[in-house]
């Protein structure tokens, strides 16, 4: 791969950015207000156990000085201290990735890929460096760092594809080719899977999937995909009972019969005391532990408990010119490359933030996804950042009027038959 263009810092798309930005310290503030109740339990009970310990070991004016310290300890900073973290790592890991021109980051995702695997399957061992957490075991401790492989597996996948998609852009329409892209897929896919985590492995198969259409792979091929990994997804619902009792703990009050989970009905009671306006940052009710993962993965229901509807509104409008502004640097990128990553990374966030949004009102059953930028969570927030930055970086190569497919495009192939129709991309 040849640079085509310098990177040009000031041509970065700051409208991007600045979203981004607002969107994180949004998050910030909601993450607080959501956690600052659980906070000070945790820290209380960290000090008990601690005293309980010193106790133990003989200490005891350590022990009571402890207690002490418990009774009248203010903890309620201790998740948003850790976020602070989180959200610095990730501003300055995008800054490096801007900085960077994203053709060299392609030429390494062969490695990044690989790394993510290796990291995958580490979880299936029983190693120490493997975290635990609700009977599942999808993070990994390394350097004093806890964090989740999938979250950067699928911006390694996202990397790897936009890759070969164009490289092997005359083979597209040969199906033994094809199968082998699906196979690349599928080993990520499935290795988050088998890891009880059947949302994320949904939303990277999504992912990928609108890559694939975006490089022009058939229609039909796509359908015929689509379908197959759906019968495969209800086969392995068969083997995951909780998996089971959780769709159709969800299906059961669409059709009359039961009551929605107990997460469900807090997260729809949150959205309607928050009324037009919300109640005020810092005014929440539900995060006094009446709705589960509060600043976690339903934490869009304190935004709309604590903004209302407008602030709901305003989040979702903001995610919206995300999206069109990633689209936008797909249009305007400098070759294919650029276009087939912009457009793959677009498509995760915003696939990310409209499912969050769906679980939390109730409209797909609970995934545990959290939203991007807002959610508490350190791999989720840096992956994600990770992607902006390769986002901004496009952006400073883009040209202005790129001779590639235009929105257009894309809606006569929708029109075209499935199974015969075809679009190869322009070179």
């Amino acid at each position: 791969m040849n640079k085509t263009n310098r990177t040009h810092i000031l041509q970065i798309d700051f409208v991007l950015l600045f979203c981004v930005l607002f969107l994180i310290v949004l998050g910030a503030a909601i993450v607080y207000s959501a956690s600052s109740f659980k906070a000070e339990n945790v820290v209380r009970q960290q000090l008990l156990k601690r005293a309980e310990a010193a106790e133990q070991t003989g200490e005891g004016e350590k022990a009571v000085e402890l207690r002490e310290r418990a009774r009248t300890v203010d903890g309620s900073t201790y998740f948003i201290e850790k976020q602070g973290a989180k959200i610095i790592i990730g501003l300055v890991l995008m800054m490096i990735v801007a900085s960077v021109h994203y053709e060299r980051w392609l030429g390494l995702s062969p490695l990044f890929f690989l790394a993510s695997i290796v990291l995958l399957v580490l979880l299936f061992t029983h190693l120490p460096i493997v975290a635990s957490r609700d009977e599942a075991s999808r993070w990994l401790r390394l350097f004093g760092f806890t964090f989740q492989p999938s979250d950067f597996a699928r911006y390694a996948l996202i990397l790897l594809l936009a890759r070969f998609l164009y490289e092997y852009r005359d083979d597209l329409e040969n199906w033994r080719s094809y199968l082998v892209f699906l196979g690349i897929i599928f080993v990520v896919v499935g290795l988050v899977a088998l890891e009880k985590d059947l949302g994320t492995a949904v939303l990277i198969t999504l992912t990928a999937f609108s890559m694939l259409f975006f490089a022009g792979v058939k229609l039909g091929y796509l359908f015929l995909t689509g379908m197959t990994f759906f019968g495969v997804a209800l086969i392995f619902l068969q083997f995951n009972p909780y998996m089971t009792d959780r769709v159709i703990s969800y299906l059961k009050p669409l059709f009359g019969v039961g009551e929605a989970s107990f997460q469900i009905r807090q997260s729809l009671i949150g959205f309607a005391l928050g009324g037009p306006v919300g109640v005020g940052i810092g005014n929440s009710v539900q995060k006094y532990e009446f709705l589960p993962e509060a600043y976690k993965d339903m934490i869009f229901s304190v935004v709309g408990e604590e903004l209302g509807l407008f602030g709901t509104l305003g989040v979702l409008v903001v995610f919206a010119l995300i999206l069109f502004r990633g689209m936008r640097i797909a249009h305007n990128a400098p070759n294919e490359y650029g276009r087939l990553l912009a457009a793959g990374i677009t498509a995760c966030i915003a696939l990310y933030a409209v499912i969050n949004a769906a679980v939390t009102l109730a409209l797909v059953p609970t995934t545990g996804i959290p939203m991007p930028f807002i959610s508490y969570g350190g791999s989720s927030l840096v992956s994600h950042l990770i992607g902006i930055g390769l986002l901004l970086n496009i952006s400073a190569c883009g040209v202005a009027k790129p001779p590639y497919e235009s929105a257009q495009t894309y809606f006569r192939r929708v029109k075209m038959m499935p199974f015969f129709g075809t679009s190869r991309m322009q070179r």
